[in-house]
């Protein structure tokens, strides 16, 4: 049987992300994650359907919708 070897591939430190928006399940489930475990903070919501989250007081660096 042949092996495969991957190379790991890092990030560059440098490289910046302004937005995330993805698209959920459960917007309460997904919170439990970005905001309980990871430390963002609630910025607003969008009705029952998004909610925007973000770090250090920035409007938002991550969307959760159900769209």
């Amino acid at each position: 049987m042949e092996t495969t070897r991957h190379t790991r591939r890092v990030v560059n430190p440098e490289t910046r992300i302004g937005h995330v928006h993805l698209k959920v399940g459960n917007i309460e489930r997904a919170l439990g994650f970005y905001r309980d475990t990871l430390g963002f903070e609630v910025t607003q919501w969008y009705g029952e359907e998004a909610v925007f989250l973000s770090a250090g007081g920035y409007h938002h660096h991550i969307g959760l919708n159900t769209w």
